[in-house]
């Protein structure tokens, strides 16, 4: 069947590109809309990515009839850190059965990088790193915590039949707890040891963030960010535009009770950050795109049983002085505290063999997979 690709220009086709999602998760329970104001941002072209990278979107439709969307990209910085001529695809949705539709997207988006002299392609990425990372390979069945994504099974099938290899993957954990003291017996013996002794030898060198210096805040913990990464092989910093961006979107939720930063003799040395587990409250919010919809976020924010530890970061400076188990027995303390009845961990490489090692340990369990392709051009 004759499958057209068009711009996404005027106002409609951008409420279209939006509301699109609606039709391939409407039996998926597990599915949370995104904000309509974050998309928006993006197809508006406003969004801190575009500072450093260009992007079009798209709609694939047969007759007139949307069989799906999504956004073609490139990521100028990430590319000079990499040393990449990579293009990005991202945004991507479309209905179940329509193989030929996703053919079409993705020969669409290799022409699109080819002509702007790029030799691969690589995704999904929405567009950012963080944002709408992977296909889901495992956890299809599970719904998605804060700061994830979530796809049908058949989109790893059809990126597999296409000709997409494996680039790296994530994995997300989770931790039931019982809601009670007890759950402290579950931390490594290790961790705790480690922790001890790096109290007696630091002091006290962990403190909570301080909101009223917010933007001074951010921008100690970017550098954090950047710096502890920067040892991974894939890993290229992350713009200071996109990093505020993003704090911005949570500002709103943060528990300044879960967030942790480490300091040796005054200077910032790591940060762990945790967060309530909002995506329990968005899933029936309706993506924010009516008045009302704020009322049913309030009501469902009251009900969160959950919280999410997104990141520990240290710089490498400090590897070795026992922080990162300070920081992680405090975030286990603190959650414990808020009587949360479990936590997911996410996400971190499946070849992180310190983080998988301690989460195991911790009695942790993989519950979501993701994978990122790439198709050389």
């Amino acid at each position: 069947m004759p499958i057209t690709i068009q711009p996404v220009r005027t106002e409609a086709d951008k409420k279209q590109f939006y509301k699109f999602a609606f039709r391939v998760y409407r039996s998926d329970p597990n599915w949370v809309p995104h904000l309509w104001a974050g998309k928006k941002a993006y197809l508006d072209k406003k969004a801190a990515f575009f500072d450093y990278g260009e992007g079009d979107f798209w709609l694939a439709k047969h007759d007139g009839e949307i069989l799906g969307t999504f956004g073609t990209a490139i990521d100028h910085a990430r590319n000079r850190g990499m040393n990449w001529k990579a293009a990005i695809f991202g945004f991507f949705e479309v209905l179940p059965g329509c193989y030929e539709a996703a053919k079409a997207m993705w020969d669409f988006a290799c022409d699109w990088a080819r002509q702007r002299g790029m030799d691969q392609l690589q995704g999904p990425y929405s567009f950012a790193g963080e944002d709408d990372y992977g296909f889901l390979v495992q956890g299809c069945d599970t719904a998605p915590s804060i700061m994830m994504g979530h796809t049908p099974a058949y989109y790893a099938e059809f990126a597999d039949r296409y000709g997409f290899k494996k680039l790296f993957e994530s994995v997300a954990y989770r931790i039931d707890l019982q809601g009670d003291e007890t759950d402290m017996q579950k931390l490594p013996a290790p961790v705790v040891r480690i922790a001890e002794r790096a109290r007696q030898r630091h002091g006290n060198s962990i403190r909570v963030p301080r909101m009223e210096n917010w933007d001074a805040e951010v921008e100690i913990l970017w550098h954090i960010y950047n710096t502890s990464l920067a040892v991974l092989p894939e890993f290229s910093p992350m713009e200071l535009s996109s990093f505020r961006e993003q704090a911005a979107g949570l500002k709103q939720i943060i528990d300044p009770e879960l967030v942790f930063i480490a300091e040796v003799d005054g200077k910032p040395a790591g940060f762990a950050l945790g967060l309530p587990n909002v995506a329990e409250a968005l899933k029936h919010a309706n993506g924010l795109q009516y008045p009302w919809d704020y009322l049913r976020l309030a009501v469902a924010m009251k009900r969160i049983r959950s919280a999410s530890f997104k990141i520990m970061a240290m710089d490498p400076a400090y590897w070795g002085y026992g922080l990162e188990s300070v920081l992680f027995h405090e975030m286990a303390k603190a959650i414990i505290r808020k009587r949360y009845t479990w936590v997911d961990a996410s996400l971190t490489g499946d070849d992180n063999p310190q983080t998988n090692k301690l989460l195991s340990r911790a009695g942790a369990t993989i519950y979501r997979r993701y994978r990122i392709y790439q198709l050389g051009l």
